[in-house]
């Protein structure tokens, strides 16, 4: 991997001026070391509420990059993302969207998984914010402190509760792309090279950011979950749920058939079952998931120094048996959940579950692993 990783930051934009405020101010707040540096694109989709003259007036530390689209019949994520992406000169490219506030940490915690390999996309979760939230818990930071969030009405995305069923292992599930939203999603640049970028044939909302890193990971790019860090996503009139907004069900449809048009062997399931893969918003995406080995190996972390050990362990088992490997991570700093991720030739099911949890233990109910 490259000493050094620039990563350039793609948010696509129409008519976001107040949420976009956040995120940008939030960026300017992003922690780095002498490997990392960043840029900043906006896509404006052809706002009119003056998002244009807001960037220009802006004072941030980082690089920005402003491009306006003319509002057209096909404008559309794919087509803004795929423009920011041309103007972009960084290796890694991460996509979040212009309602989301990113915490300082967070490329420390993205580079941790480029150090390790530059073949992999990392999808992180949203931390939801059901209410409004003053400008000023941005500019004095409150909002990353807990004490300050408690406070709030807020939840986690519907991926948090299926990871904690399925683990937070991607390496070991069947369709991990189905978890790589571009609300907090980085890609390689390389592996965007290989692809004509996003489908601007998907105009409507939803799956374009699914269709997108399917097409990588059938080219052999693997998928990373980093349970180490989440956004926050910032509320703008609809409480996020893992339901359908009636107003979206017809835009699901018609992706879905351009979708199945272009990928008609998908996972093996028949049109109609794709349809409700895609309108259920994630609650039956577990069921792609099977696993039919019954021999279980449970593997408890306490102590930092036995790491090493346990990688050996795992190597082993996971490539001489069928069996599931169940890994409760009760170190709270190690490199475990990325190497896990990143085995090759495992015949085991592994399951990894990290503790105690990343996300604030107001906001979910965190539960301990059942053998």
């Amino acid at each position: 991997m490259n000493e050094l990783n620039k990563y350039s930051f793609v948010i696509p934009s129409y008519n976001s001026k107040k949420l976009l405020r956040n995120t940008l101010k939030s960026l300017d707040y992003l922690i780095t070391n002498k490997n990392i540096g960043y840029e900043v694109i906006v896509v404006d989709d052809g706002s009119n509420d003056g998002t244009d003259r807001y960037i220009q007036k802006i004072n941030v530390k980082y690089e920005i990059k402003y491009i306006y689209l003319q509002r057209e019949h096909d404008s559309s994520r794919s087509k803004a993302r795929n423009e920011g992406m041309k103007a972009a000169k960084g290796n890694i490219i991460v996509f979040i969207d212009a309602d989301i506030i990113v915490r300082p940490e967070y490329l420390l915690n993205l580079d941790k998984f480029y150090q390790f390999s530059d073949e992999i996309a990392v999808a992180g979760i949203r931390l939801l914010i059901n209410e409004n939230i003053d400008d000023s818990m941005v500019d004095d930071k409150s909002i990353y402190d807990e004490s300050c969030l408690k406070n709030l009405r807020i939840g986690m995305d519907f991926r948090y509760d299926i990871f904690e069923e399925l683990s937070y292992n991607a390496g070991g599930m069947t369709a991990p792309f189905l978890y790589a939203l571009t609300c907090n999603l980085a890609v390689p640049k390389k592996w965007i090279d290989k692809t004509t970028g996003f489908d601007e044939e998907l105009i409507k909302w939803g799956i374009e950011d699914i269709e997108f890193v399917y097409r990588m990971y059938c080219q052999g790019m693997r998928i990373a979950i980093n349970p180490k860090d989440y956004v926050i996503h910032q509320f703008h009139g609809v409480e996020q749920t893992d339901v359908i907004n009636a107003k979206y069900e017809e835009d699901i449809k018609y992706n879905t058939n351009i979708f199945i048009k272009k990928h008609p062997s998908f996972l093996r399931l028949s049109n109609e079952k794709v349809y409700e893969l895609f309108r259920s918003i994630g609650t039956r995406y577990k069921d792609i998931e099977r696993n039919d080995l019954k021999e279980s190996v449970i593997i408890n972390i306490t102590q930092e120094d036995r790491i090493g050990e346990i990688k050996k362990k795992v190597t082993t088992l996971c490539k001489e048996k069928k069996i599931n490997i169940i890994i409760n991570d009760y170190v709270k700093d190690n490199d475990l959940y990325i190497w896990i991720q990143l085995l090759k030739n495992v015949n085991a099911k592994i399951k990894y579950y990290p503790f105690p949890r990343v996300c604030p233990e107001f906001c979910v109910n965190s539960r301990e692993v059942l053998a």
